[in-house]
């Protein structure tokens, strides 16, 4: 592992924390077509019996890099996760305080919808690519049940939180082709809590004065809650995702 990472810091021909000789902007949008899994509720419930199964969702991102090094380099990403489906209960389930009844016809909406605020460093800038930082997760959704059967049955969590996480993202262009490889992944874990968000990608990029790039990749968002909010939750979302990036 040493001697790893000292021919990478060799190859790589840049000191620590230097970063981007020129000012630089990265901006890109894209699908991920995540498949939803695990439990939710204090009387947990499987989220395919709640019928979240794949849904497309919207991300679109700007990133800005110069050339001061004690500065951080900024990115901005929205992530739309929006969910609404139908489903007859199997068994009881609570959400909150209120208890669903097996039988009973629920729909149940689940927006995840966040803001990413993301400090970073370039650590390594040449063929290979190594930033570190902080993530601002801003949370700006809900959990919501209601029963079809009894009207006046149903219940809403809101999630809206602002969460840290630690960041990290790593890339390798294979040269000569316009190929690169990369990953990316932010993580916090706290009191039981446990938020992490990666992916693993392939791109390639067209070179000409505005580079215009393709990625496509796997994406697995975890969510661990233990009563934050009056909410339990053990989600998983993953799935697919391609996007289009633009360097100018």
């Amino acid at each position: 592992m040493k001697k790893l990472l000292g021919i990478t810091c060799l190859a790589a021909l840049a000191p620590l924390t230097q970063a981007d000789t020129i000012f630089g902007v990265y901006a890109g949008a894209g699908l991920w077509q995540a498949d939803y899994g695990g439990d939710t509720g204090v009387e947990s419930i499987d989220v395919d019996e709640l019928g979240l199964e794949d849904e497309d969702n919207n991300f679109f991102f700007v990133a800005i890099e110069h050339p001061v090094p004690l500065l951080p380099n900024v990115k901005l990403q929205f992530m739309d996760i929006e969910s609404r489906e139908s489903a007859t209960l199997s068994r009881d389930f609570t959400l909150d305080d209120v208890t669903f009844t097996a039988t009973d016809t629920v729909v149940t909406d689940l927006d995840l919808t966040h803001t990413d605020a993301i400090l970073y460093y370039e650590l390594l800038d040449n063929w290979i690519s190594l930033d570190l930082g902080l993530t601002l997760r801003a949370f700006q959704g809900e959990a919501a049940v209601q029963s079809q059967t009894t009207t006046a049955l149903q219940e809403t969590v809101d999630l809206e939180a602002v969460i840290p996480l630690a960041y990290a993202r790593a890339q390798f262009d294979l040269p000569l082709t316009g190929f690169s490889v990369g990953a990316e992944a932010n993580l916090v874990t706290y009191s039981g809590n446990t938020l992490s968000d990666a992916s693993a990608k392939i791109a390639y990029t067209f070179g000409s004065i505005i580079d215009l790039g393709v990625e496509l990749g796997y994406r697995r968002m975890t969510l661990e809650i233990d009563d934050i909010d009056d909410l339990e939750a053990d989600l998983t979302l993953d799935g697919p995702y391609a996007a289009i990036v633009l360097h100018f």
